[in-house]
């Protein structure tokens, strides 16, 4: 759920008491009716203090095609996640702070995620693993260069992910690494950063192209998809 969103909403500062979520979702059951795993999202909605965003499973004709479209059926997926990982606060902002070792004003040029060692880091987009190795003060560092001019970087890891190297492709929400605290740092966080045309800018502000928009036969085909699960989550809610 988290996921679907995490192109649009802050989960670490966007969410506030007395903001709501539906999720209309696949439940598999044994022969007795106990729960045994959950399936998938056919629709999910949250609604903050200002807007409302809701998204609906789709997938095309020849099953080449899935994602998750607005009511309007374009696609929620753009080129980067604001957060590439879940569960994290956030700790440490973009912009001027006196750096916690060293003791004097620097610009922090990204976000940092405070999170337990060994929580999981995705790719924040598709792209090709320009570096991977120690990088200083950063420790342990993966930087990806993505499509249009854009490049990730992650660092403090405590460690790589399986067949991460130079060169390799990675996709976009694929774990390359884990939460650490190596190089100069005083705990255990992420800190990730956004390149846009060689400088850094400030993941949480960054505007990104929307992606793929549905049309003819897709569209029709997702629009009567759309009325089929408002109709279900309409008699759900009147139970």
């Amino acid at each position: 759920f988290v996921q679907l969103f995490s192109f649009d909403i802050d989960f670490q500062r966007d969410i506030r008491e007395g903001n709501k979520i539906k999720i209309f979702y696949e439940k598999f059951n044994d022969q007795k009716q106990n729960f045994i795993k959950a399936g998938e999202i056919y629709f999910a909605e949250i609604q903050l203090h200002n807007h409302s965003y809701e998204l609906y499973r789709f997938e095309n004709k020849n099953k080449n095609l899935v994602g998750y479209f607005d009511s309007k059926g374009k696609s929620a997926t753009k080129a980067l996640m604001k957060t590439p990982i879940n569960g994290a606060r956030l700790s440490s902002g973009y912009g001027m702070r006196k750096h916690p070792i060293l003791g004097y004003n620097k610009k922090h040029q990204g976000v940092d995620f405070a999170a337990p060692t060994g929580t999981p880091i995705m790719a924040a987009g598709t792209g090709h693993i320009e570096f991977v190795g120690n990088n200083g003060g950063a420790g342990k560092y993966i930087r990806i260069k993505h499509l249009n001019g854009y490049k990730t970087a992650y660092a403090h890891l405590s460690m790589y992910a399986s067949g991460i190297s130079k060169n390799v492709k990675v996709n976009q929400g694929q774990t390359i690494g884990y939460v650490g605290s190596t190089g100069l740092s005083t705990g255990p966080h992420l800190h990730y950063e956004v390149w846009f045309n060689g400088e850094r800018i400030n993941p949480m502000t960054m505007k990104l192209p929307s992606g793929k928009k549905l049309e003819n036969e897709e569209l029709v085909s997702f629009l009567k998809l759309k009325e089929e699960i408002d109709i279900k989550l309409n008699k759900a809610l009147s139970l």
